[in-house]
């Protein structure tokens, strides 16, 4: 790796296996499809430490690390951080609450809230890469978790993959869920778990505490579409209802996230947000 920058170095979670390479570096690790020609080319793309062809298929618990020249390291171009809200940050984790609307990475500019991250990096003086642990939909508010070097995201990516990572969300559906459930339909014919608890019933919506066991595309907001109860602002999956919350923002935001703190002894460390009830008028609060 001798004159060579890590940009990203992943452990492989079970949700990922079957990828090809080059996809898993682009859809998962939000390597550009300039940064992963450029890999290619300077060979600095490595599976399990050894060059390797972008279709190669990967495993559970391969090792994915895209390098690039020292020269050539593209960085994230780092915006104003003004509005930025810290949740917590220690050496090797920053965690955000993320604002509705704002996409979480933007791999092709710097709308993106990694972007803000990267500006708050520089006006602490670190020369740090953000580095996303998990996607939250551009819709949807709350902790979002960033670590701040390779080797805290191969840590923190090991944590993930042996489901030693809790993530539970606030969300309002359409309708009355009475009782507690599991939903355990496949999305995309991949297994996909979501535990739902009702937190309180108003008298045309259900407030929920949602935890996500397995992280598929939109889980949450298919599994509950799916049994006649989408979620409240969901524009792709739920349906006109004819009530004043129409134009209201996706009712779905990250309230939590509790792991083993790798630098800790394994101490867990929880990382809260509050419900932003303010943006939700019509439930009275």
């Amino acid at each position: 790796m001798k004159n060579k920058q890590i940009l990203a170095d992943q452990l492989v979670q079970q949700d990922h296996v079957g990828y090809e390479l080059g996809s898993y570096a682009k859809k998962v690790l939000a390597v550009s499809n300039r940064q992963l020609q450029k890999a290619v080319r300077t060979r600095g793309l490595r599976l399990n430490g050894r060059i390797a062809h972008s279709k190669t298929k990967i495993s559970l618990g391969d090792r994915v690390q895209v390098l690039l020249p020292q020269a050539e390291q593209i960085k994230i171009a780092p915006t104003a951080h003004t509005h930025l809200v810290i949740l917590h940050e220690d050496s090797c984790i920053l965690a955000v609450n993320k604002p509705a609307g704002l996409p979480s990475y933007d791999v092709h500019g710097d709308h993106g809230l990694a972007n803000q991250v990267a500006g708050y990096f520089l006006s602490q003086g670190l020369q740090l890469t953000p580095r996303p642990l998990h996607r939250l939909d551009t819709p949807t508010s709350g902790v979002l978790l960033f670590a701040k070097n390779a080797r805290s995201q191969t840590l923190l990516t090991e944590l993930w993959q042996e489901e030693q990572v809790q993530r539970f969300y606030w969300a309002l559906c359409v309708g009355q869920i009475t009782k507690p459930l599991k939903l355990t339909m496949p999305i995309n014919n991949q297994k996909a778990y979501t535990k739902v608890d009702i937190l309180k019933n108003h008298e045309e919506f259900t407030e929920l505490k949602v935890e996500l066991v397995t992280g598929r595309t939109h889980q949450i907001r298919q599994h509950l579409a799916a049994i006649n109860h989408p979620l409240v602002g969901d524009r792709r999956y739920g349906k006109p209802t004819g009530n004043n919350e129409e134009n209201t923002r996706l009712a779905l935001h990250a309230t939590s996230v509790c792991f083993p703190h790798p630098q800790r002894n394994g101490q867990v460390l929880e990382i809260t947000s509050p419900i932003p009830y303010e943006e939700f008028p019509f439930l009275n609060y």
